[in-house]
């Protein structure tokens, strides 16, 4: 049996993502079970570009997630339910989603993935502390180990018994199109960012700290297997870059020169404009290059230094958990995505 344990976001470690690709490709994998306790936007995104639409056309995969503490984004359930040949269940899912604050009676923290070529006699088992989120599969600072075999025996000695309890959950979990409806609308009314009434004070733009948008999902302007940099946002949010666009200002027109000072890669210099759908675009550094995995699925964040913005890309919890008792004017997209200040 093949063993190999590993420290992400450390060089030249790999990453879960990568070791669940290198097993898979090895195992020629015909099955595939995930089991992980929150699954975000960007975890489906990271996955996509990672296994291409070949992996949802030729794997038949189950997904078994947690929406414990309503952790996991009912987007990202709706895109795995949509994909091919793929069964998305949630563990004690009937009993947790009628709960306030999604409060478990059992937690539910697994963060594994078996991959399975049943024909060729090949099983191989990926697992670690990340979950189905980009940070979690591919950035965060994580550790995970993986195994596969050629032999039935060292399968039954190794992992065989675990993937035995998982099939366990497996068969007692709620399959996720019968919650989805409820989950997605009590997530939504129990989130912490909640849009307010138009009656809201406009900010004086030069006293605001910091401002947010959600990304939501993310053209993949770049090409089918890189993430997107190009955002959208509402009109008017020109303001928050220290900007006064008229109501009269022509499509395809450009507000203004906009600088990111992204965590890594130095600042980069990009030209807001209006877009024909009369949406503000705006190109934003290039998430390899700059401390960025991706935009997708992310809240984020910028502040304002010296003439230049400051930037900050999080996955929607931990956003919540810095900044949700400091937002003000929350404003919502005729998409659903959000915006505002941070007081």
């Amino acid at each position: 049996m093949k063993t190999k344990a590993f420290i992400q976001s450390v060089a030249p470690q790999p990453s879960t993502l990568s070791e669940l690709r290198r097993v898979h490709a090895w195992a020629e994998t015909d099955g595939y079970f995930g089991l992980y306790a929150y699954a975000t936007q960007s975890g489906v995104v990271a996955f996509d570009l990672a296994f291409g639409a070949g992996f949802w056309q030729d794997v038949q995969s189950r997904w078994l997630f947690g929406i414990d503490y309503g952790r996991t984004q009912p987007q990202a359930l709706r895109s795995m339910i949509g994909k091919s040949n793929a069964e998305v269940r949630i563990h004690d899912g009937a009993w947790v989603v009628e709960n306030d604050g999604f409060l478990p009676r059992h937690d539910f923290h697994m963060k594994t993935s078996f991959l399975i070529n049943s024909n060729e006699s090949r099983f191989g088992m990926v697992v670690g502390s990340g979950n189905f989120s980009s940070n979690g599969l591919r950035h965060a600072a994580e550790c995970g180990a993986s195994f596969h075999t050629s032999t039935h025996s060292e399968f039954k000695e190794a992992f065989c018994s675990a993937m035995e309890a998982a099939e366990s959950l497996w068969n007692t979990a709620a399959p996720a199109q019968d919650i989805i409806e409820a989950y997605e609308q009590r997530w939504k009314s129990s989130a912490v960012i909640e849009a307010a009434g138009l009656t809201d004070p406009t900010p004086n733009y030069d006293d605001v700290e910091a401002f947010w948008i959600e990304a939501g999902y993310v053209t993949r302007n770049r090409g089918a297997d890189r993430p997107g940099n190009q955002i959208d946002m509402p009109r008017g949010m020109n303001r928050y870059f220290g900007f006064n666009a008229p109501d009269s200002l022509a499509v395809n027109s450009i507000i203004g020169s906009v600088t990111f000072e992204p965590p890594t890669g130095g600042l980069v210099s990009n030209n807001l404009r209006l877009g024909n759908n009369l949406m503000e675009k705006v190109s934003l550094p290039i998430p390899e290059t700059h401390g960025f995995d991706m935009y997708d699925g992310k809240v984020l964040v910028f502040s304002p230094t010296n003439g230049r913005f400051r930037m900050w890309a999080l996955e929607a919890a931990d956003f919540e958990a810095a900044f949700g008792h400091r937002l003000g004017g929350v404003r919502a997209m005729g998409s659903g995505r959000r915006y505002g200040y941070i007081k």
